[in-house]
């Protein structure tokens, strides 16, 4: 006698493939720091409501969080900046870098994708390898511990380098 196989069922999300808006809980006395250098600066001309943000000098880094300065710093880099510091400004780079190695979280945020970054770029003549292997070198021999993240565009930039910073704040704070 050969069994019935009844159909499997499977619970489903009904709210898979639906786009979430992201927003923070910015605790009480957070103050983004944002590099005076930095040309093109993210949160800003609109940053999310309740953010403080405060242009200052930093030792290191483009971002940081008031307080904290010598102890947390992001560095952004679009995918021209990155071959620019890895190629012709590679000894005031590995400078920067130096600096950061003390601080207890730093980290390397670059604008694009690492699909994008690991190719030929029509502005540089260094080679995708170059890059890649200049990259490795930064987390293990320049800057030990730093996170080199790639983030594909502003808004994931933006949502990602608030993400870190709140989350440092929060557990120093305890």
């Amino acid at each position: 006698m050969k069994r019935k196989l009844r159909p499997v069922t499977s619970s489903t999300n009904p709210l898979a493939g639906t786009t979430v808006s992201f927003e923070w809980t910015l605790p009480r006395g957070f103050i983004l720091c944002i590099d005076t250098r930095e040309q093109d600066p993210l949160f800003l001309p609109r940053p999310p409501s309740d953010l403080i943000i405060k242009r200052t000098t930093l030792p290191s880094g483009d971002y940081s969080v008031a307080g904290w300065e010598l102890s947390i710093a992001i560095e952004r880099k679009s995918i021209e900046d990155l071959c620019g510091c890895l190629g012709n400004d590679r000894v005031r780079f590995q400078a920067e870098l130096e600096r950061l190695r003390s601080y207890e979280f730093k980290a390397l945020v670059i604008e694009g994708s690492e699909q994008e970054v690991l190719r030929f770029q029509a502005f540089s003549q260094m080679h995708p390898n170059a890059i890649r292997w200049s990259l490795v070198a930064i987390q293990h021999k320049y800057c030990p511990g730093i996170h080199i993240h790639f983030q594909p565009d502003r808004r994931s930039l933006e949502r990602w380098v608030l993400d870190h910073l709140v989350y440092f704040y929060n557990f120093k704070r305890g």
